[in-house]
């Protein structure tokens, strides 16, 4: 059962032109549900499943307690997903610079953040993990001194959204 689980949920993760949610029917006949886009993680000491939110909270039940689950998933329309991305207000400059790129951004809520450039190519030439962020405004400063003057795509990444800009490396 455990494996099927964090099999599914782990799917489910992964997609974010849905708003997704997971229900939880326990054995007793309580109920809980959750968010998918507020999962952290989900981890397992024997039957027990950890539930791990970005928020820090953590829930735990042995996994014989669950009677079933149920998953809900509603199409996000184009301006749910446009007032998402514009909700990050992403900022990179100066574009084009020759050293170095601020890239500032307001994250809606909090989650485990990084910043990558990739090449045309699509391989990443620089990559810098934020660690788990709180809801707020931030500003990293990425040294691309050392990169071949070019067009680059910058991506600014949490566990289910990303978001991404184009500089130029003069």
């Amino acid at each position: 059962m455990k494996k099927i689980l964090l099999g599914f949920i782990a799917m489910l993760i992964s997609t974010i032109s849905f708003s997704q949610k997971i229900h939880f029917n326990y054995t007793d006949s309580t109920k809980s549900s959750y968010d998918l886009e507020d999962v952290r993680k989900i981890t397992f000491e024997g039957d027990v499943m950890n539930l791990h939110l970005l928020d820090g909270s953590l829930y735990a039940w042995n996994v014989s307690t669950i009677g079933n689950y149920e998953y809900e998933e509603t199409p996000l329309n184009t301006q749910e997903l446009l007032n998402k991305a514009n909700a990050w207000n992403l900022s990179v400059f100066p574009n084009p610079t020759s050293t170095n790129l601020n890239v500032s951004f307001n994250l809606p809520k909090a989650d485990e953040m990084s910043i990558a450039l990739y090449d045309l190519q699509g391989k990443v030439v620089l990559e810098k993990k934020l660690g788990t962020k709180a809801m707020g405004k931030y500003q990293e400063v990425l040294n691309i001194s050392a990169l071949p003057n070019g067009i680059y795509v910058c991506r600014i990444s949490g566990v289910h959204n990303s978001i991404t800009k184009q500089i130029i490396k003069k």
